[in-house]
C-alpha cells in the first residue's frame, strides 16, 4: 500500500465483489480510507478482512441502496469513523436477463430501485456531506448498455439510460451553482464479474457477458483515473466505444445487429456458470463473493483505448475515433 500521511476517504456501493471490490483494492493500494457498502454480509466481511490484510485502512456497513434511511445512516457511520469523504462511488447493481414480457413488474421494479434510484439515493447522500465543504467527486458507474440497450436486458439497459440521464442533469446543476464538487460518470463494457452468476435469468441458457470481455481491474483503474482527475464521463474499452458511435450515426443498422447477433453472445451452457449461480435479485447471497466472475480464460487485461485516453489525451481521441471507424466498418460489412 502507498504512504499517505493524510489518507483520503472512499466510500463504494456494492463494495463486496466484482467492479465495486476491485476498485476498493486500487484506492486501498494508493493509500486511501475505505468504506464500503453492500447488502450481503459474508461478502462484506471477506471483502473487509481481504484488504485489512493488505495494510488498508477499511469500515463496513451493510444497506440496501434502496433504502435512503439505511444508506444515510451508513454515510454518517463512515464519515464518523474515516474522516471527510472525497470520493463517493455509486456501483451496486442487479440483473434481470431475459424478454421484457417474461421479466416481471416486480422484477423490473426491482432492478430500476437498485441500479437508477439506489444512484439518485447515492448521489443526494454524498452531495449532502459534500457540498456543505463545496468539495468532492461522485462517480456513477454506468454501462455501455446506457450508450445503447441491447435485448434480453431491457430493465438493465433502460436504468442505466436514467442514470445517465439523470447524472448529466445534476452535472450541470452543479456547474450552474459553480460548485466545486464534480460529479462523473463512467461507462465500462463487458466485465468479468460476479454479476452474471448473480443475475436472475428468463432464458435458454446462462447470462454471461458478450465478449469481448474486460477484467474488472481495467474497470477499477478507470473509475480511479475519472475520480481523480475530475473527468465528465469516460467510455471504457473499445467496445464501449463502437457500439456508442455505431448509435449515433446508424441506429436502424445497430437495431438489426443486435436482434440477430445480441441474444445468443448472453447466453452460455458452461457448467462452471452453473455452479457458481447465486441470484440476489431480491435478497442478499449467503456466500463469499470476489472480484472475477468465471470467464477468467477469456477475459482480456489490458485497454489500449484507456490507456490513451489516461496517458496521451490527443492520441487517446484518436484511437477511440479509429476504433469506434473500425466497428462501423465491420458492422457494415455484416450488414
Amino acid at each position: 500500500m502507498s504512504a499517505n500521511t493524510n489518507p483520503d476517504v472512499v466510500v463504494i456501493t456494492g463494495g463486496s465483489s466484482g467492479i465495486g471490490l476491485s476498485t476498493a483494492e486500487l484506492f486501498a493500494r494508493k493509500g486511501w480510507r475505505v468504506g464500503l457498502i453492500a447488502r450481503g454480509k459474508p461478502a462484506l466481511d471477506a471483502a473487509e478482512a481481504s484488504l485489512v490484510a493488505g495494510g488498508a485502512t477499511v469500515v463496513t456497513c451493510i444497506a440496501d441502496v434502496t433504502d435512503s434511511d439505511a444508506l444515510r445512516r451508513a454515510a454518517a457511520t463512515l464519515e464518523t469513523a474515516l474522516g471527510p469523504i472525497k470520493v463517493w462511488i455509486n456501483n451496486a447493481g442487479v440483473g434481470v436477463f431475459g424478454t421484457f414480457l417474461d421479466s416481471s413488474e416486480a422484477e423490473f421494479r426491482r432492478v430500476t430501485e437498485v441500479v437508477y434510484l439506489g444512484t439518485v439515493n447515492g448521489t443526494r447522500i454524498a452531495l449532502e456531506h459534500m457540498r456543505p465543504r463545496n468539495a468532492g467527486t461522485i462517480v456513477n458507474v454506468c454501462s455501455a448498455l446506457g450508450l445503447r440497450a441491447a435485448p434480453l436486458l431491457s430493465s438493465y439497459a433502460g436504468a442505466k439510460y436514467a442514470m445517465r440521464g439523470f447524472t448529466e442533469a445534476v452535472h450541470s446543476e452543479l456547474l450552474g451553482e459553480r460548485s466545486r464538487v464534480h460529479l462523473t460518470i463512467v461507462y465500462p463494457p463487458s466485465v468479468n464479474t460476479p454479476f452474471y452468476s448473480h443475475a436472475t435469468a428468463h432464458m435458454d441458457g446462462l447470462p454471461r457477458p458478450p465478449p469481448p470481455v474486460y477484467q474488472p481491474e481495467i474497470v477499477a483503474d478507470a473509475i480511479h483515473f475519472a475520480a481523480t482527475n475530475r473527468r465528465r464521463d469516460l467510455q471504457i474499452g473499445g467496445q464501449t466505444v463502437q457500439i456508442a458511435l455505431l448509435n449515433q450515426l446508424a441506429p436502424a443498422l445497430a437495431d438489426r445487429l443486435l436482434a440477430t447477433f445480441g441474444p445468443r453472445t448472453l447466453k452460455s451452457s458452461n457448467q462452471g456458470i452453473a455452479d457458481a449461480h447465486d441470484a440476489n435479485l431480491f435478497s442478499a447471497s449467503t456466500r463469499v463473493s470476489s472480484t472475477h466472475g468465471p470467464f477468467d480464460k477469456e477475459s482480456v487485461s489490458t485497454s489500449a483505448q484507456l490507456w490513451a485516453n489516461k496517458n496521451r489525451p490527443g492520441v487517446g481521441a484518436a484511437l477511440t475515433f479509429g476504433i469506434a471507424l473500425c466497428g462501423l466498418m465491420v458492422a457494415g460489412r455484416r450488414r
